[in-house]
């Protein structure tokens, strides 16, 4: 269920570029569907592979993991976007502005990916 939401959301980023009226709804689907797949898939699993001395910085990993969903949850918000919006005085929401928090998952995403198979192999 979680790699099915992730291809759902690379194929939702790959179409935006359409900038058809339906993107933005697989989009929020999908991020549904991979934050329900990644939060059933438990951390009891990743915990029970790690060292003992290593359970500290596999708990800080996998909450590196729930902030990533929470920055797809805000950027599937942002891609509702669709003419610059004024949210405060002199701060405008423009219509790529979901990228920043895209950005900042994927970083995360990649991080968290390549660091905990490091810990389970220690």
């Amino acid at each position: 269920m979680e790699i099915a939401g992730e291809t759902l959301i690379i194929l939702a980023v790959a179409l935006w570029i359409t900038h058809a009226a339906w993107v933005p709804y697989l989009f929020a689907a999908s991020v549904v569907i991979f934050s329900v797949g990644r939060l059933a898939q438990g951390n009891d699993r990743i915990l029970a592979e790690v060292p003992q001395e290593k359970q500290l910085q596999a708990v800080r990993l996998l909450r590196q993991r729930y902030f990533g969903i929470a920055f797809l949850f805000l950027t599937s918000a942002l891609m509702f976007a669709n003419a610059p919006m004024r949210i405060f005085q002199d701060i405008y929401i423009m219509k790529s502005s979901w990228l920043v928090p895209f950005i900042c998952f994927s970083v995360i995403e990649v991080y968290t990916a390549f660091r905990i198979p490091q810990l389970t192999k220690q």
